[in-house]
Parts: structure tokens; C-alpha cells; sequence
């Protein structure tokens, strides 16, 4: 029973953040993607990108930014739906995941779960799966040269797992393995994050590097405000769920 209801509080909580984060992205994120998808094509100058980006037509017709490669989903309706699934079925993992550690350490005693714990274990989820990595691999906008995406990833993950293990020890170990928390950390820093040799944008314009470098660096900022309220509502939602509905159950029928 503690399980199936994990589970169901886990779709809860996974639509609520969903819906902030996507409308967050639809609100801040895409103008930027778009804005930079106009400056993938060379024929694209500053002044035909904004009105891209403002959603205007003009002489080039429709542009679907494909280029060539490989399927994405159409502008409008269709790119939205697929980003809130995405913003979805990330939001139910890692509630499910944030909802089993807070039920079993609820139900043996360590802690007691308040909003404003909850919002601070929202946090920690920011900074394992967002902020750390995102010093070594801040947030790409379309047409930045980027490492092979295998070596992204296993190194997302590693920095994932070492940070929020560091948290955990950081926050439940004894005082003399404090330290061994800070250098789990540190640890995948110290390894270091894939990198490229050369420039981030290779357009032969350099006023487009130059806006598409200004594009990069507001994109990383509003990047992190959206997924930093993704989290604080996953951590809050999440406590409220298990301490009154989940454990509190589960105490009533054992």
C-alpha cells in the first residue's frame, strides 16, 4: 500500500511541476530557442531572426528549422505537447524517487517533514541535477558546438550521483565524514566535464556569434529559474504528500 500510494502521489506532484516548468519555458525558454534557431541558417541576419522569434513572417516563407537533420516536433501546439510529456515524465521519476527516500526516513524517525524542509530537499534536487552539472555543461541553445552526447551524459550522470550522495552524507553522516560529503561533490569537477576544442558558435557572422553568445548566456540563467521552481514544487508537493497522506497512512494501518 505505501508503494501504490508513492506511486499515485508521484502523478500528482510529476503534473504540478510539469505544468510550472512548461509554462515557465513557453513564457521565457522558447523565445530564446527560437531566436537562436533563426541564426542557424547563414542566411539569417539579427533583424529577420527577432522577427523569427516574435513569430513574424517574411520573404524566406515558413521556417521549419529542420535543416536537413534529423525530426523534431513542429512549432505551435505540437512542440509544446511534447515538452510538457517530457516536463511530465520527468517530474513523476523524480517525485517517485524524492517520495520513497522522504517516506522511509519519515518512517524510521530521521526526520520530520515540514513545507519549509520540504522546499530545502527541493533544492538539494536542484543542485544534484541541475546547478552541478550546469557548471560544466551549462544549457545549449540550438547552433552551439557541443561534446559527443554520450560523453554528456555519463558525465550528467556521474555528477548526479556524486552530488547528491555528497548531500546526503553532507546532511545525515556523522560530523567527521562531513568532508568526505564535500569531496564527492568536488569529485567529478575535479575529473572535469567534456569539453569542445575551438569556438562555441561557428557562424561566419560575428555579429550573430556575438548575439547568439548573449542569447547563450540569458538562456543559462532562465534555464536555471525554471528548474529551480520545478524543484521547490516537487520538494514541497512531495512533503506535504508523504506527510499527510503517504506515511501518515501507512502509521494508521500498521
Amino acid at each position: 500500500m505505501l508503494f501504490s500510494r508513492i506511486v499515485y502521489a508521484s502523478l500528482l506532484v510529476g503534473l504540478l511541476s510539469a505544468l510550472v516548468l512548461s509554462a515557465v519555458q513557453q513564457w521565457q525558454v522558447a523565445p530564446i530557442i527560437f531566436a537562436a534557431e533563426a541564426y542557424e541558417g547563414a542566411e539569417y541576419t539579427p533583424t529577420l531572426a527577432a522577427e523569427e522569434a516574435d513569430g513574424h513572417s517574411h520573404e524566406h516563407g515558413h521556417h521549419d528549422h529542420s535543416h536537413g537533420e534529423e525530426w523534431a516536433p513542429a512549432d505551435g501546439a505540437e512542440r509544446l505537447f511534447y515538452s510538457l510529456m517530457s516536463n511530465l515524465f520527468a517530474g513523476i521519476g523524480f517525485s517517485l524517487v524524492l517520495m520513497a527516500i522522504m517516506s522511509q526516513l519519515q518512517l524510521r524517525g530521521m526526520i520530520n517533514l515540514t513545507p519549509a524542509k520540504g522546499i530545502l530537499w527541493g533544492f538539494a534536487g536542484f543542485v544534484a541535477v541541475f546547478a552541478a552539472p550546469a557548471i560544466g555543461l551549462p544549457p545549449e541553445i540550438p547552433g552551439i558546438e557541443a561534446p559527443p552526447v554520450e560523453y554528456r551524459q555519463i558525465w550528467w550522470l556521474l555528477t548526479v550521483a556524486l552530488t547528491g550522495a555528497g548531500i546526503a552524507v553532507l546532511i545525515f553522516a556523522s560530523i567527521r565524514y562531513k568532508v568526505a560529503g564535500l569531496a564527492l561533490m568536488l569529485l567529478p569537477h575535479i575529473i572535469g566535464a567534456p569539453m569542445i576544442s575551438g569556438a562555441e558558435f561557428k557562424h561566419p557572422d560575428p555579429v550573430v556569434v556575438a548575439e547568439l553568445t548573449s542569447l547563450h548566456h540569458e538562456f543559462i540563467t532562465i534555464s536555471a529559474v525554471a528548474n529551480l521552481l520545478f524543484w521547490l514544487v516537487i520538494g514541497l508537493a512531495s512533503s506535504w504528500a508523504v506527510s499527510r497522506w503517504i506515511v501518515k497512512h501507512d502509521v494508521v494501518e500498521t
